[in-house]
Order: structure tokens, then sequence, then C-alpha cells
């Protein structure tokens, strides 16, 4: 994903179906909420059906890559992302929206392994 396209959480197919699915799970959907499932959310979401951050596409019983790289490793992508979100996006003045999505992959990711996993995951502590 090299582009996002603004426009998309504007589609009427996407907003519908973002509608549809808040419905379903209890929420009340406004259209800041339509917007973004529309829009960042699904975008995100497309990365990870096309690209993959799993070995588990070849074999259900492998550890999906971002469970190996431990939660202190979903952190340091969080941290790499924001970096490069930084250095283009607030010095350099230019839009950087592939690092923004992959703040809200890893943030996902970071979200259903908790802390409670291996902090290193199968790399090990450092040092």
């Amino acid at each position: 994903m090299d582009e996002y396209d603004s426009t998309w959480e504007f589609d009427e197919k996407r907003r519908d179906a973002a509608f549809d699915f808040l419905t379903a799970v209890g929420f009340n959907p406004n259209p800041d909420a339509i917007g973004q499932l529309a829009g960042p959310f699904a975008t995100a979401l497309e990365i990870i059906c096309t690209r993959g951050y799993t070995d588990a596409d070849q074999d259900p019983d492998e550890i999906p890559f971002w469970l190996a790289r431990g939660w202190k490793g979903v952190v340091h992508d969080i941290l790499d992302n924001a970096l490069r979100l930084k250095y283009f996006s607030w010095q350099q003045n230019r839009f950087y929206p592939n690092g923004a999505l992959d703040i809200i992959n890893f943030a996902g990711f970071y979200l259903r392994a908790g802390n409670k996993r291996k902090r290193w995951g199968e790399i090990g502590e450092p040092g």
C-alpha cells in the first residue's frame, strides 16, 4: 500500500459496510466512526489481508510473525513508524500514510498480545 486515498472514507459501499459492522457489534455509529472504519481502518486491514504479517498464512500451526517478535518488538515497530512519521510529516511536511497505517496495525497487534507474553519473543532478551 503505497498510497492512501482519502476519498475512500466517503465511498458509499465502504460506508454502508462500516455502518453495518458497527451496528452489528452493538455500537450507535456516528459519521466519525464510519469514516475511520471505511477509510484508514479498512485500509490498514487491507494491508494485513494482502501483505500479511504472519507466517500462519502458509502454515496455520506457525506463530504469527508479530507474536514471534514479542510485545516489545511490536512496541519497537510502533516507535520506528512514529519516528518515520515525525521525519516525513513533521519535519518535511510530507504526507506519509504508510507509517500511519502500520502504526494502526502494530497498535492492534500490541493490544491483542498484551504484555503477558514474552517481552522479546523468539529473539530473546537483548544483551
